[in-house]
């Protein structure tokens, strides 16, 4: 199995951002446990990434033995990195709304907010200077305004 192959099969179920381990509870009441903490480990690399190259190397880092590596290619991988980041965001999104997880959610948001500027970051206001220097008409005037 190759690396893109790998992390493709570890994301087919969603993602992981809170535990190391999930339960899954069947029909008949039994409980399984699913242990998820290479799936959480690429999930949070998502926030921690700045692009798909850099979480290319967070899941080569995390893959088993065995992974075949192959070279990381732009085209193959920004997009799986995209729609791994959409689905982290819609994931911190749900649990800013529950009460539970939402001071915890803030603060991942607060750190994807760094990484993914176009669609976290507030909007700076943009600011403006005028100057205005007529030595003849006396002091230089300076004026510092913010345009919302």
């Amino acid at each position: 199995m190759t690396l893109i192959e790998w992390t493709k099969d570890l994301l087919k179920n969603g993602v992981e951002l809170w535990s190391d381990e999930a339960l899954i509870t069947a029909k008949n009441g039994s409980v399984v446990k699913r242990d998820v903490k290479t799936l959480r480990a690429v999930c949070l690399g998502i926030i921690s990434s700045n692009n798909a190259e850099e979480w290319y190397r967070l899941c080569r880092l995390n893959c088993p033995a065995g992974t075949v590596i192959e070279p990381y290619y732009e085209s193959t991988w920004k997009e799986l990195f995209e729609d791994t980041t959409a689905l982290v965001r819609n994931e911190l999104t749900k649990c800013l709304l529950k009460e539970r997880a939402a001071k915890s959610a803030q603060t991942l948001l607060g750190i994807l907010s760094r990484r993914d500027k176009d669609h976290w970051a507030e909007q700076p206001k943009e600011k403006k200077v005028d100057l205005s220097a007529d030595t003849a008409a006396g002091p230089m005037k300076v004026t510092f305004s913010v345009v919302e």
